[in-house]
């Protein structure tokens, strides 16, 4: 495809078969030759002159042929009406939109588009590509051969790298062959085929992907081919054959469509015969993986995530993750060749993907159908048990519909009134399984208080039927019911301020305070516990909540007079107080603690290279921070346009979690750069991982050594960076003690 873009950029050399002339006072003799439909080619120079006999034009000194954004200069040129040949000589230069094409001489047959120039050089500003051959010809249509042919991205005439190759021919749509090609660090060839054959589609294209290799302990050599395959304009696949010498040779393959604009899917298998059938439980190593034992030789995961639109306005989601075991994550899906340089599923698709060492795998299907007024969806989804438990009692939520009503206006009253209900059959391969339904009728009523004040009290009545059994014994019924009620009273108060910081121009603060309460109250107080609805498992309530918003925005003008805006940003601390653990009867060995954890969750970004985020919980009667999690991300932009990133996080969990991530990446001078990574168990003082890295980056090419620490294993990395070409990468993995 490189090679293919810089030979049809010669086209444009042919395009000058309508052109316009000019030199000092003498006036246009374009009309003289074909025009097309863009307007003609103008073209100035030292002397013009024209052969009425022969049919011939010539130019000569400091030739310049223009149109658009693409320029021509020569010393002398040559054109014939009559042959439709066209030849330029010296300092051959032509511009278009920053690629630049040089030679000695050229010529150029503006009828059947053929066409050479000799000693020619190439530079494609987009990818800063160099492309250089003893002769660039035009042979056809869509065919073209360069001699001698060389390739960089490197600046200036002694490159660190290069692609060469004695011949390349191309044909459009079609193949590229080379002969004697080569991968040359300085003049020494590191890489050597004596002949090769690539695509040279402008369509996409089935072929190899550049391949992978690495080492580990754990599983040895390692080697990865992709290879892949165009199977239409809306269907495509990639294959990962990867063998590795300790463990055997796992497939891999990921298939994609695009079936409309909403319509689109990608799934993903990887499947492995593994020379390593049962795991031996008496080595920490793998019980460090996890602690289940393992006997299948067969292992695979498969995944995917697609989205389709259906008929008459309905639409799918599907969700799939299902793997053979539960270490098949944690053994193969980190590394250099790890399954985690596959598609990332959560990017690409914005839904999120279970955990490696989560204890289940989610598979859910949803069908939606959403009209103005109403939505309506039915569900399915299905928790896997990778460890495969002999009594599992997972709840599987197998079928599901959900029908809301959207508020709607009673009678032109200030009444909102909405419903929602679903219905749910869950399944157990052991304990509790049935069916349930409830229906869930609301009414708003907003009520004017004033211009400045919010009111709207609510009234809720839930209805649940259940409907289970377990083997072995009757099916039971029961009902739960329930009322709700509540008020939200809310209102602004904000001021503008004018900082006269720089391009600060106006400074908003507004709070938002907001008093809430809800009370809720079943009806019936049956003995049996509730199994699948978390509305059942609020219990009785009975709220107060007062919470106050902060907001800061900044309108921001620079000297030019353009205006920006921005949020610096928002803090909010919000407390609740259960009105009925006040009024419980006093219990000598326990004490009453109506005020729920105090809440404060804070953002700022007061700058484009400053990001802070933190929430946090205080419990008044412990007197500390029951959990936090805080998260800062710092850009330190430099001389050289060089920058630094800084990004720190921090989660805390009272009694059960306390752990910190560290991230530092530094730009050095001379094109050295480094940085690290930590994630520590504040708990128990003990390294989850880290990692340390040295990287050198020139005009065209960069190295990175890098060592990770991770439990027991140590890996060190060599990662060589071509501009253009991409990455090479060697790992070495040793097992410490």
């Amino acid at each position: 495809m490189v090679i293919q873009r810089a030979l049809l950029i010669w086209v444009l050399l042919w395009a000058i078969s309508s052109v316009q002339i000019s030199h000092g006072g003498q006036k246009s003799i374009g009309d003289r030759l074909s025009a097309d439909d863009d307007g003609p080619w103008n073209i100035s120079a030292g002397t013009l002159s024209y052969n009425e006999d022969q049919g011939v034009y010539h130019a000569q000194g400091d030739v310049v042929i223009s149109k658009g954004g693409v320029t021509l200069h020569a010393q002398r040129v040559t054109y014939s009406t009559q042959t439709g040949i066209a030849h330029v000589w010296g300092d051959v230069k032509m511009e278009s939109e920053g690629d630049v094409l040089t030679g000695d001489q050229g010529l150029f047959n503006l009828r059947d588009h053929t066409g050479k120039i000799e000693k020619g050089r190439l530079f494609l500003k987009s990818n800063h590509y160099y492309i250089s051959g003893e002769v660039m010809e035009k042979e056809g249509k869509d065919t073209y051969l360069v001699k001698d042919c060389h390739l960089t991205t490197c600046d200036g005439e002694d490159p660190a790298w290069s692609l060469t190759g004695s011949e390349v021919r191309v044909t459009i749509e079609g193949y590229g062959k080379v002969k004697h090609a080569a991968l040359r660090v300085k003049d020494w060839p590191l890489l050597y085929f004596p002949y090769f054959v690539f695509p040279a589609k402008t369509k996409r294209q089935s072929g190899l992907l550049p391949p992978r290799f690495g080492y580990s302990s754990r599983n040895g050599l390692d080697a990865e081919i992709p290879f892949f395959w165009a199977i239409s304009d809306q269907t495509d696949a990639t294959f990962y054959q990867r063998y590795m010498d300790k463990r055997g040779y796992m497939q891999g393959v990921e298939f994609r469509y695009i079936a409309g604009e909403a319509s689109k899917g990608a799934f993903l298998f990887d499947i492995l015969s593994d020379k390593k059938e049962e795991k031996d439980l008496n080595d920490p190593d793998e019980v460090e993986i996890s602690p289940f034992a393992r006997n299948n030789q067969t292992r695979y995961w498969f995944r995917g995530k697609a989205d389709q639109d259906l008929f008459l306005g309905w639409s799918a989601r599907l969700d799939a993750d299902f793997v053979s075991d539960q270490d098949y994550l944690r053994e193969f899906d980190e590394g250099g060749l790890g399954l985690e340089t596959r598609p990332d599923l959560v990017d690409d698709w914005g839904r999120p993907v279970e955990e490696e060492v989560s204890p289940t795998r989610r598979s859910a299907l949803r069908l939606a159908h959403d009209g103005d007024d109403y939505s309506l969806q039915a569900l399915a989804s299905y928790h896997q048990r990778p460890e495969n438990p002999s009594l599992d009692d997972t709840a599987q939520p197998l079928g599901g519909l959900n029908f809301l009503l959207l508020p709607q206006q009673v009678f032109g009253w200030p009444l909102y009134f909405n419903i929602g209900s679903d219905y749910g059959y869950v399944w157990r391969d052991t304990g509790q399984k049935g069916h349930r339904i409830s229906i869930v009728p609301e009414i708003k009523i907003p009520l004017w208080l004033g211009p400045h004040i919010e009111c709207e009290p609510f009234f809720q009545y839930s209805h649940n039927s259940q409907w289970f059994e377990e083997e072995g014994e009757e099916e039971d019924h029961q009902n739960r019911r329930a009322y709700e009620a509540g008020l939200r009273l809310a209102t602004n108060v904000e001021r503008v301020f004018d900082p006269g910081w720089q391009n600060v121009k106006r400074l908003k603060h507004k709070i938002r305070p907001t008093l809430e309460y809800s009370y809720r109250a079943y009806q019936d107080k049956e003995d049996e516990e509730p199994w699948f609805e978390s509305i059942d498992q609020e219990g009785d309530a009975n709220l107060v909540t007062l919470s106050f918003e902060n907001f800061l925005d900044a309108r921001m003008e620079d000297k030019k007079g353009n205006i920006t805006y921005r949020q610096w940003g928002t803090f909010t601390v919000s407390q609740t107080y259960d009105i009925e653990e006040a009024r419980r009867d006093q219990d000598p060995d326990y004490d009453r603690e109506p005020f729920k954890p105090l809440k404060a969750d804070i953002s700022l970004n007061p700058f484009p290279n400053l990001d802070f985020s933190g929430v946090a919980y205080w419990d008044h009667y412990d007197n500390r921070i029951t959990s936090a999690d805080l998260s800062l991300e710092l850009i330190v932009d430099r001389s050289g346009n060089r920058k630094d990133l800084f990004e720190v996080d921090y989660q805390y969990e009272r009694d059960t979690d306390k752990n910190l991530s560290l991230s530092v990446d530094l730009n050095l001078l001379y094109g050295f750069s480094t940085g690290g990574s930590l994630e520590k168990d504040l708990m128990v003082d003990q390294d989850i991982s880290k990692s340390l890295w040295l990287e050198y980056e020139s005009q065209c090419w960069a190295v990175r050594l890098g060592a990770e620490w991770e439990d027991e294993d140590t890996q060190v990395m060599i990662v060589f960076r071509l501009l253009g070409l991409g990455d090479f990468k060697t790992r070495k993995s040793i097992e410490t003690d």
